[in-house]
């Protein structure tokens, strides 16, 4: 049975391992849609009040790629909603990449976190130079490396940064206390098995 008080705008929530809710990222589809003004994503202000989840969120996460992390940095100041200091920008390293200039200059503004911490050619210095208040990790990358020795510093050196690292992921497969000892910070209920960002 569908939960009538979850947002229909909302596809997925934060929460820490003990529970606690603590965000919830939008839907990414719905943001590429054709913009019926630039002060406004989609012709309704999805970082309103009325548009939240019933309980504040601590974090409010707005993935942008592709033609609207185009528009949006064209012209920045259309999106003063966005600089609330609950609301992230979730991009991926395509866009870090392609759009690098003028995402250091909105940085200035806005807090960015990253969505695919290394796909194949990644460049570590693009993303350990760059401010990211938040970094996800597919549930595929964190399968693959938790095990490795290297892979509590990569952690560390995230929260070093004061930057909180969230698992993606559609189901929890170790014991909390395991992701809390590998300093991830909290996980993000993936509800499809699809990647954040459709090409």
């Amino acid at each position: 049975m569908e939960n009538s008080s979850y947002d229909p705008y909302v596809t997925e929530r934060i929460r820490r391992f003990d529970g606690t809710l603590i965000g919830g990222c939008y839907l990414a589809p719905f943001m590429y849609l054709k913009q019926e003004s630039t002060t406004l994503l989609n012709g309704s202000n999805i970082v309103s009040n009325h548009n939240q989840l019933s309980d504040a969120l601590e974090l409010i996460i707005i993935p942008l790629m592709g033609n609207s992390l185009a528009h949006f940095l064209q012209a920045p100041e259309n999106y003063s909603s966005l600089q609330m200091k609950n609301v992230r920008i979730g991009i991926n390293y395509a866009s870090l990449v392609m759009y690098a200039t003028a995402l250091r200059k909105a940085a200035q503004h806005f807090s960015f976190w990253i969505y695919d911490l290394a796909p194949p050619g990644t460049c570590w210095e693009n993303i350990a130079s760059f401010p990211f208040s938040g970094i996800v990790l597919t549930d595929e990358f964190f399968n693959d490396n938790y095990l490795k020795f290297s892979f509590p510093f990569l952690l560390g050196s995230c929260r070093e940064r004061e930057a909180e690292v969230i698992l993606r992921t559609q189901q929890l497969s170790l014991p909390m206390a395991k992701y809390e000892d590998l300093q991830i910070s909290g996980w993000q209920e993936q509800r499809t098995s699809t990647t954040l960002f459709e090409v």
